[in-house]
Parts: structure tokens; sequence; C-alpha cells
């Protein structure tokens, strides 16, 4: 029934907004803002109990105060104030700031196609255009800036990886699924990305989604043992399921 309240998505956007702080922390700060935009959203869109609106919007308020005063969001937008308990005007600026990172994404793409020797450089503006666009799901654009940087694209599939690991084992398994999907944009033929988003999945009892993915590794290496074994554990809890 539409408007009915739904406890659980109040601790569901409340466990997002702990990780959106986590990559605050962690300097990633467009993978942070993005994130509160969606949190935003829901929080508009969700139907609560008042006492978890009044906690969420408390939560809120205090995350805004640590993105205002974190160094690196003060080096690139500078000195801002967020409202307290305005989430409209929040999710507006949000989608300011994240259309400001789109614009300067698009204008290193157009620095990149005009270099006169047609070499693409590796440095700290590439990798950061390469995540964003995967943040935004430009996975084409990303894989093309990527072609022929082998030592660069295992770097980053390295990162997300780890990333996806710490956060399963952590019981964050939505967000272990994102990272390894972004490795396996990184690395689209790497099977041990697919036997990590596998067991992700298994976390979650996703086993219809566990043995696809799994399968699409043991398409990349038959020979695969630990995902032939995993693929029969998935085939054996499947059907004691039944």
């Amino acid at each position: 029934m539409e408007g009915a309240i739904k406890r659980e998505e109040a601790g569901i956007i409340a466990r997002d907004l702990r990780e959106c702080l986590r990559q605050l922390q962690k300097g990633n700060i467009f993978s942070c803002l993005v994130a509160f935009e969606d949190i935003l959203k829901r929080m508009l869109a969700t139907t609560m109990l008042p006492a978890d609106e009044k906690d969420l919007n408390q939560a809120i308020n205090s995350f805004q105060k640590e993105l205002a005063a974190s160094k690196i969001f003060r080096d690139v937008y500078g000195p801002v104030t967020f409202r307290d308990n305005d989430i409209a005007t929040a999710l507006d600026f949000m989608k300011q700031l994240i259309e400001i990172k789109e614009e300067e994404t698009r204008a290193l793409l157009n620095v990149e196609a005009k270099t006169e020797t047609g070499i693409k450089a590796t440095g700290p503006d590439q990798v950061h255009t390469i995540k964003t666009l995967i943040e935004k799901g430009d996975h084409a654009a990303a894989q093309e800036l990527l072609a022929d940087k082998e030592d660069l694209a295992a770097r980053l599939a390295e990162e997300y990886n780890d990333a996806g690991i710490e956060h399963r084992r952590a019981g964050r398994l939505e967000e272990a699924i994102r990272e390894f999907r972004k490795a396996l944009v990184v690395l689209p033929r790497d099977e041990g990305l697919f036997y990590n988003l596998a067991r992700a999945y298994i976390g979650k009892e996703d086993w219809q989604e566990a043995a696809v993915t799994i399968g699409s590794g043991l398409q990349i290496n038959p020979d695969f043992t630990e995902g032939v074994k995993l693929l029969k554990y998935i085939r054996e809890h499947t059907i004691e399921s039944v």
C-alpha cells in the first residue's frame, strides 16, 4: 500500500548515512556526494514514524556539519553552510555539486581527446576521471580510458576488490556488491572477481544470482577450481531448499 510506514527503511537510510560518512573520511568525496544525494531523495520519498524521521534528520544535520567542515570538501567547494532540517534544499544543493564534478569530468575528457601525441596520462586527474565515470555508470568511457593501461586497471580493480571484501566481512552486502561490480568494470575477464561477487550474493541468500555470477566466472576459466566448488555448493543448497 502506498504511503505505508516501513521502519526498516529508516534503518537502511541510517546505515547508508554511516557509510556515506566513511566515504568522506576516506577522501572519496564524489562517492560521498552521490550517496548522500540518494539518501536525501529517499528521505523525501519515504513515509516514516515521526520519531524515526526526527532521529534521521538529526543524523543528517550532524553529517552535513562534518561534510562542511572536512578539508577535502572545503578544498573543492569552499566554505558552505547547510541549513538544518531542510532536506529539499540540501538535495538541490547536492545536485548542483555533482553537476560541477560532472562538468569537470567532461572537461578532462575533452583535454585528453585533444592531446597531439595521443598518449593519455595516468596521473591523479585521469584516475579521478575513470572513477567518476564508473560511479555514474558510464562504463564504456571508463574502459576506453583504461585501454592499454594494464597496471592502472590492476591497481583500480584491487582497490575496489579490497573495499568489497571489507564490506562483505562487515555484513554490508549491498555495498560489497557495488564495489565488486566496479572492479569488474575495470577487469571484466577476472574470474576471481566473479567469485567474490558470488559470495556476496550468497551472503544475501540470493542463490540464483550467485549461480549466474559464478557461472560467468567459469565461462572465462572453466578450470577455476574454487569456482567449480562454489557452484557445486550453490546447487546443493538450492536443491536442499526446494
